[in-house]
């Protein structure tokens, strides 16, 4: 998709977050580099939820701790309010970070375990003082109480709770700060599934009563579905095809999206199960196949597909894009529902 990916960005007032041709690459040894995240482009609307979806190892979570700086850009942009993260060090970067906060995927490793789970929470309050809010008991038992943990147990620690328990704790301590975009990183894939239901309905709860921005990333279709109002599908660190939600379950237009679907309980009335059958074997990250990336599995490709790489295109509605050389037409996939 290089070069094509500014297809995907919108020319609105209220893009708060803007993600642009972002490469992410770790060394692997022998002069050898895992090729993680590769251009990847989106945007995030305020207030809206954008979620993130593809198989392990895809460069979903990549994409998340690069927009927050806790592993080194490549290459590209992560514009937020205008203003490039790529870029910032130091104190510019320090004065951001409390903006944009992240829910980690374990929620009991991601809390200090020697620490009571008050002092847990209220640790960005305390560093910042009064910059951003005092630290007070009844600031973090406010806290507590809107994610659904009662305050009187403010004096115990992690590993006193479940981890349901935890991952609400570090919900709160995600909203200490008051950020705008809250960065979600498969947050119920450690929960049991009693558990995730609870936890994606607090999630929508405190985007509203915050007024939150939220990129959800799952490797779940059928999570995101429920929570998201635009989706971004990934595979081996490319975007394959963005749309809204409706947009993608009714009329999915590239195969890998469409044998995603086709995995889930009950897939899309748009899809045949027999479409999830792409095999088990996902190409090495350090020798990424060339031309598209999904060719190898693709059930559809073609030389052009395995020469040359496809251009993201626009297909259906204002925001759908799918990069792809024989994408599935709009149309019939319509008609077959």
């Amino acid at each position: 998709m290089a070069g094509t990916g500014h297809a995907q960005l919108r020319d609105r007032d209220d893009v708060l977050l803007r993600v642009k041709d972002l490469v992410v690459h770790f060394p692997a040894g022998r002069r050898r580099v895992v090729h993680a995240v590769s251009e990847v482009t989106f945007d995030v609307v305020s207030g809206e939820t954008l979620g993130i979806v593809g198989e392990s190892g895809c460069g979903k979570s990549t994409v998340a701790r690069a927009i927050i700086r806790l592993v080194d850009i490549t290459a590209g942009e992560v514009l937020y309010e205008g203003r490039d993260l790529a870029r910032l060090e130091g104190e510019d970067l320090r004065r951001v970070r409390p903006q944009v906060q992240m829910i980690f995927q374990d929620p009991i490793s991601s809390l200090n375990p020697r620490r009571r789970v008050r002092d847990v929470i209220a640790e960005g309050l305390a560093v910042w003082g009064d910059d951003i809010g005092s630290w007070s008991r009844d600031r973090i038992d406010e806290l507590m109480d809107a994610v659904g943990v009662e305050a009187r147990y403010g004096a115990r620690r992690p590993h006193e709770f479940s981890g349901g328990q935890c991952q609400r704790i570090g919900i709160a301590r995600a909203l200490a700060l008051d950020p705008k975009v809250l960065i979600c990183d498969e947050p119920v894939s450690a929960l049991d599934v009693s558990i995730q239901a609870q936890i994606l309905n607090l999630l929508q709860d405190m985007k509203r009563r915050y007024g939150l921005t939220v990129l959800f990333i799952s490797h779940d279709l059928s999570v995101v579905k429920n929570v998201s109002d635009r989706i971004v599908v990934m595979y081996l660190g490319k975007v394959c095809e963005i749309g809204s939600t409706e947009e993608l379950y009714s009329s999915p237009a590239h195969p890998y999206t469409r044998a995603l679907l086709a995995s889930i309980p009950e897939p899309a009335p748009t899809v045949d199960v027999s479409e999830g059958d792409i095999g088990d074997e996902l190409p090495s990250a350090t020798a990424p196949p060339s031309g598209c990336r999904f060719h190898t599995r693709c059930p559809r490709a073609t030389d052009v597909c395995r020469e040359v790489e496809p251009a993201t295109e626009q297909v259906g509605d204002a925001d759908h894009f799918v990069a792809c050389h024989h994408p599935v037409a709009v149309e019939v996939a319509l008609g077959a529902r």
